[in-house]
């Protein structure tokens, strides 16, 4: 499942098995949960549709891309922050 987590700013998007799951970890790994201010399941159909900047963007190289889908970067149920505005 993928999610949108709301901070006063920043957003970010992270990937796990429930809520329940993404709290418990976020928590472990981050220490803290409370700077959360919105948690939103995101369908897969929206997340195709919503682009992330490449910061590592290699123009020189042929099969790097400088956008690709947050969908795209959905590699399974385990914890993982997939995209950031913090990020650039």
């Amino acid at each position: 499942m993928i999610f949108k987590l709301k901070f006063s700013d920043k957003t970010e998007f992270a990937q796990a098995k429930s809520q329940l799951h993404l709290l418990q970890q976020f928590n472990k790994e981050y220490d803290d949960f409370d700077d959360i201010e919105e948690v939103q399941e995101i369908s897969n159909e929206e997340a195709k549709t919503i682009m992330l900047k490449n910061c590592d963007y290699n123009e020189e190289d042929p099969e790097d891309m400088a956008e690709f889908s947050l969908y795209s970067t959905s590699v399974g149920d385990e914890f993982l922050i997939i995209g950031s505005t913090e990020w650039d």
